[in-house]
């Protein structure tokens, strides 16, 4: 239960809202968040909700979170549910263009997955490319949201889009892969 979002919602804690202690285990969050450490980051994140439930990093680390998790057990479900709370974020925070980026991205990730289960993608890419729009209007100098772009021009076949904001985002100081650069000169050929 402490490792899902919101407690799995299993649980209600009737605790005092105390705005410096949601700053303090959302901060935390993103400190276990960011060494790798998903299960702790989960935990301390479910404070920083127990403490602000309008707390926007906490939905924000729940989405992402939920995200990497897409890669183990239910990759759908979870990248649904990584929509859910970015979104959740989103609407909290809405002139945060790194949320909306990472919102994005969830998008793209989904329509991907959905792409290679023979499903139809279109709508997920749709949404995608309006949030990219959006999250670069808000914060066109944060490379991840130009370089997560790429790889939705890239899964939606658009090689010289894809390209641009590569080299746009290697001028922000992105290291893209090198392995997506070889699969994206070879599709572009």
């Amino acid at each position: 239960m402490n490792e899902l979002p919101m407690y799995g919602g299993q649980h209600d804690p009737q605790v005092a809202p105390d705005e410096a202690n949601s700053t303090g285990a959302a901060r935390l969050g993103w400190k276990y968040f960011y060494t790798g450490d998903d299960s702790t980051a989960m935990k301390r994140f479910n404070q920083a909700w127990m403490f602000n439930r309008k707390n926007p990093d906490a939905f924000w680390g729940f989405g992402l979170v939920m995200g990497k998790r897409a890669s183990e057990g239910d990759p759908q479900n979870n990248l649904k549910e990584s929509i859910k709370y970015l979104q959740m974020a989103h609407d909290l925070a809405p002139k945060n263009g790194r949320i909306t980026g990472d919102l994005a991205f969830s998008y793209t990730l989904l329509g991907n997955l959905l792409s290679t289960q023979g499903g139809k993608p279109e709508k997920e890419y749709k949404k995608a490319e309006e949030l990219f729009q959006e999250a670069c209007r808000l914060d066109s100098k944060y490379p991840p949201i130009v370089s997560n772009w790429a790889i939705l021009k890239f899964y939606t076949e658009d090689y010289p889009a894809a390209k641009r904001l590569i080299k746009e985002a290697e001028g922000l100081g992105f290291k893209p892969d090198p392995n997506f650069l070889k699969e994206l000169n070879e599709k572009s050929k």
